[in-house]
Protein backbone atom coordinates (compact mmCIF):
# COMPACT_ATOMS: atom_id res chain seq x y z
CA UNK A 1 0.00 0.00 0.00
CA UNK A 2 1.38 3.38 -0.99
CA UNK A 3 1.07 6.16 1.53
CA UNK A 4 0.51 9.74 0.46
CA UNK A 5 2.67 12.32 2.22
CA UNK A 6 2.19 16.03 2.59
CA UNK A 7 5.61 17.48 1.86
CA UNK A 8 4.78 21.09 1.07
CA UNK A 9 2.66 21.93 4.14
CA UNK A 10 3.51 21.99 7.84
CA UNK A 11 1.51 22.94 10.91
CA UNK A 12 1.51 26.73 11.26
CA UNK A 13 2.01 27.57 7.55
CA UNK A 14 -0.15 30.24 5.92
CA UNK A 15 -1.97 28.75 2.94
CA UNK A 16 -4.50 29.68 0.25
CA UNK A 17 -7.07 27.30 -1.27
CA UNK A 18 -6.61 27.19 -5.04
CA UNK A 19 -9.65 25.14 -6.15
CA UNK A 20 -13.05 23.97 -5.01
CA UNK A 21 -15.83 25.72 -3.12
CA UNK A 22 -13.32 27.41 -0.82
CA UNK A 23 -11.06 28.76 -3.59
CA UNK A 24 -9.34 32.00 -2.62
CA UNK A 25 -9.82 31.57 1.12
CA UNK A 26 -6.72 31.66 3.28
CA UNK A 27 -5.83 30.51 6.75
CA UNK A 28 -3.26 28.81 8.95
CA UNK A 29 -2.71 25.04 8.93
CA UNK A 30 -3.92 23.61 12.25
CA UNK A 31 -3.39 19.87 11.69
CA UNK A 32 -1.87 17.60 9.04
CA UNK A 33 -2.93 13.97 8.56
CA UNK A 34 0.05 12.47 6.72
CA UNK A 35 -1.43 9.02 6.10
CA UNK A 36 -4.31 10.37 4.00
CA UNK A 37 -2.78 13.67 2.76
CA UNK A 38 -5.43 15.78 4.49
CA UNK A 39 -5.20 19.06 6.38
CA UNK A 40 -7.37 21.24 8.61
CA UNK A 41 -7.08 24.97 7.95
CA UNK A 42 -8.39 27.70 10.23
CA UNK A 43 -11.43 29.38 8.62
CA UNK A 44 -11.55 27.12 5.54
CA UNK A 45 -14.01 24.23 5.26
CA UNK A 46 -16.31 25.13 8.15
CA UNK A 47 -19.35 22.84 8.35
CA UNK A 48 -22.32 22.78 10.71
CA UNK A 49 -23.13 19.59 12.66
CA UNK A 50 -26.47 19.02 14.33
CA UNK A 51 -25.63 17.27 17.60
CA UNK A 52 -27.68 15.49 20.24
CA UNK A 53 -27.28 16.51 23.87
CA UNK A 54 -24.35 14.75 25.54
CA UNK A 55 -22.31 15.11 28.72
CA UNK A 56 -19.79 17.33 26.94
CA UNK A 57 -22.53 19.42 25.29
CA UNK A 58 -25.69 19.18 27.48
CA UNK A 59 -27.77 21.49 25.27
CA UNK A 60 -26.88 19.91 21.92
CA UNK A 61 -27.71 22.07 18.92
CA UNK A 62 -25.75 23.22 15.91
CA UNK A 63 -21.94 23.12 16.23
CA UNK A 64 -19.47 24.50 13.69
CA UNK A 65 -16.49 22.24 12.93
CA UNK A 66 -13.55 22.31 10.55
CA UNK A 67 -13.49 19.48 8.04
CA UNK A 68 -10.48 17.67 6.62
CA UNK A 69 -9.58 18.90 3.14
CA UNK A 70 -7.11 17.47 0.61
CA UNK A 71 -3.67 19.01 0.94
CA UNK A 72 -3.30 19.22 -2.83
CA UNK A 73 -5.75 22.15 -3.12
CA UNK A 74 -3.59 24.40 -0.93
CA UNK A 75 -0.53 26.48 -1.77
CA UNK A 76 1.83 28.11 0.68
CA UNK A 77 1.74 31.90 0.83
CA UNK A 78 3.67 34.55 2.70
CA UNK A 79 2.38 36.26 5.85
CA UNK A 80 0.42 38.88 3.87
CA UNK A 81 -1.59 36.15 2.12
CA UNK A 82 -0.92 37.49 -1.36
CA UNK A 83 2.52 36.14 -2.26
CA UNK A 84 1.93 32.58 -3.45
CA UNK A 85 4.95 30.39 -3.97
CA UNK A 86 6.65 27.12 -3.21
CA UNK A 87 8.63 25.93 -0.24
CA UNK A 88 12.29 25.08 -0.58
CA UNK A 89 15.22 24.40 1.72
CA UNK A 90 18.38 26.40 2.22
CA UNK A 91 21.37 24.72 3.82
CA UNK A 92 23.72 26.87 5.89
CA UNK A 93 27.47 26.32 6.03
CA UNK A 94 27.11 24.57 9.39
CA UNK A 95 24.62 22.09 7.86
CA UNK A 96 21.44 23.57 9.35
CA UNK A 97 18.41 23.39 7.05
CA UNK A 98 15.75 26.11 6.98
CA UNK A 99 12.46 26.12 5.10
CA UNK A 100 12.15 29.14 2.82
CA UNK A 101 9.30 30.56 0.74
CA UNK A 102 10.42 30.88 -2.86
CA UNK A 103 8.78 33.38 -5.16
CA UNK A 104 10.36 34.56 -8.41
CA UNK A 105 13.93 34.41 -7.23
CA UNK A 106 13.49 35.76 -3.71
CA UNK A 107 13.73 33.61 -0.59
CA UNK A 108 12.07 34.36 2.75
CA UNK A 109 12.00 32.19 5.83
CA UNK A 110 8.68 30.34 6.34
CA UNK A 111 6.83 31.05 9.64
Amino acid sequence: MMLARVKHLKKGDNVVARTGASAGKSGKVLEVKQAKALVRVDGVGVVKRHTKPSQQNPKGGIVEKLRWLPASIFQVCDASGKGLGRVGHDVAKDGAKTRVHRKKGSSKKVK
